[in-house]
């Protein structure tokens, strides 16, 4: 089988040191298409699957391949995606990509930043799975891999329950939880990661376990935070919490504020308890300066909230109001509006930083100068609480520095004539921001390799998820995704 390491990778990159370098990531750059698979082998996949296999000859092919983050550095020209019916689909996916050296993607949401839902080789589609049982008794969530986070939110809110899960209800809610899992709730409950309970698990070599504490614990540690690198995930069971409803919207701010809301926003943030989580979005269009907010403490502390927000800045416009959590959860994300014809491009980058300081701030003011109306730069997934008490080896998740914060610029486009200038301005945004040393990276957020590669991952856990991914995986046949690469591979 034919393997790609570390080294390919970083010899690949090399051309886009410091860009998205998403197409040398999938380790095909410059490809001219798919490989040739005999119509035959094709045809007897095919009935082998409940589900379905979409190939290029099919009108549904240039729909069925496109991931979220679609750009010309993103594009995949798969042999075939598997539309899967069941947990068996992906074990004949497996065994084909085997057979024929195939190149394979896992795509469950299609959020990744870098794309790694397509791939020109074989895509094991898993999001028709969308079952979803649920034990109010036990306080227990059990779902297939292609249900999103907004899906489970609204299942589990019928019996008056929330998942830990992200911030946007379209991301796959399996494979948010699989690189570690930040969101409105990680501050009281911990990342989605350290309230999940079991997976079932394809493996390269077509076995299908069950993956939890008591049976293979030392995989069921690697999987919480750097869970693709181990195989498909068809399902697995998550901690539900009670909370009753929430305070969330949002609060929107001019423009011309932009530096004195950044600034106070990093003030409230240090000061906040564990069931405040915010946002803070920027953008030249129409939504201006907005923070998002959700809040499930008690009034008296949601009005001292208010109050210092308030004091900010004027605030322009404020849509903000008592809710299930459900509704909260199912809003769109701040990267996806809604508003409009869907972009045919769109691309992100995305730092973490140890603080909220003056130089980022003034980066970040001075690149909002000279964005584009479509551009939305942010400050997402502040760490504090919960997830910041657990040890970062606990779970292969380890980055959870009280303060540190994840800044992104997203931005879409259709002009296919613009692309190279609007990559350039992507990767510019990035060079700005890097830190200049100690650079980490957390794995639902990767949108670039570090001279240290998977050590910015996964930190003093990479010794441990090396062992472990050569144990599961020594021909690195998982690769796109956060990647380990095996040292046999």
């Amino acid at each position: 089988m034919n393997t790609f390491t570390r080294r390919d990778f970083i010899q690949q990159t090399a051309a886009l040191s410091g860009g998205l370098g998403c197409a040398a990531i999938g380790g095909l750059t410059g490809a001219a298409g798919p490989p040739e698979i005999n119509p035959a082998a094709l045809a007897r996949l095919q009935a082998k699957l409940k589900g379905r296999l979409v190939l290029a000859s099919d009108a549904a092919y240039e729909t069925a391949r496109r991931v979220f983050y679609w750009n010309p550095r993103t594009e995949q020209k798969p042999v075939g995606i598997v539309q899967c019916g069941d947990e068996e689909d992906a074990v004949r996916a497996v065994e084909f990509a085997r057979e024929f050296s195939l190149e394979v993607a896992v795509r469950s949401g299609g959020h990744s930043h870098l794309a790694w839902g397509s791939s020109n080789g074989l895509v094991i589609d898993l999001s028709p799975l969308k079952r979803i049982s649920v034990d109010p008794e036990r306080r227990i969530v059990r779902a297939q891999a292609g249900v999103t986070s907004g899906e489970v939110a609204r299942a589990v809110g019928e019996h008056g329950l929330v998942p830990v899960l992200g911030q946007c209800p379209g991301v796959g809610a399996t494979g948010v939880t699989l690189g570690g899992g930040l969101g409105w709730l990680s501050g009281l409950f911990g990342a989605s990661c350290d309230n999940l309970l079991s997976t079932r698990v394809v493996t390269a070599d077509t076995r299908t376990l069950e993956v939890n504490a008591e049976t293979h614990p030392d995989l069921f540690w690697g999987m919480r935070g750097a869970g693709a690198n181990f195989g498909v995930t068809t399902s697995f069971e998550a901690r539900l919490q009670s909370i009753d409803q929430v305070f969330g919207g949002d609060i929107h701010f001019a423009v011309s504020d932009a530096r004195t809301v950044l600034r106070g926003f990093s003030d409230l943030m240090y000061e906040a308890p564990d069931g405040f989580q915010a946002t803070l979005n920027l953008t030249l269009g129409e939504r201006g300066i907005f923070l998002s907010l959700c809040h499930s403490g008690e009034e008296t502390e949601r009005d001292q909230l208010l109050r210092k927000i308030r004091s900010i800045a004027k605030p322009i416009k404020e849509a903000v109001r008592r809710q299930p959590f459900a509704d909260h959860a199912e809003k769109a994300a701040a990267t996806n509006s809604g508003r409009g014809p869907s972009p045919t491009f769109r691309a992100i980058q995305t730092v973490y930083r140890d603080r909220i300081t003056d130089d980022v701030i003034d980066i970040i003011v001075d690149q909002l100068t000279n964005a584009s109306p479509d551009v939305i730069l942010g400050l997402s997934h502040y760490m504090h609480g919960e997830v910041c008490r657990v040890k970062p080896d606990a779970t292969a998740f380890p980055h959870r520095a009280a303060h540190s914060v994840h800044l992104r610029a997203a931005f879409a486009w259709s002009d296919s004539k613009t692309n190279e200038q609007r990559l350039a301005w992507g990767d510019k945004w990035l060079r700005l921001l890097r830190p200049t040393s100690d650079e980490r990276i957390y794995a639902n957020y990767q949108t670039y390799e570090t001279k240290a590669g998977s050590r910015s991952l996964f930190g003093p856990n990479y010794d441990r998820l090396l062992a472990l991914k050569n144990q599961y995986d020594p021909t690195n046949f998982f690769r796109r995704n956060a990647n380990i690469a095996p040292s046999r591979s």
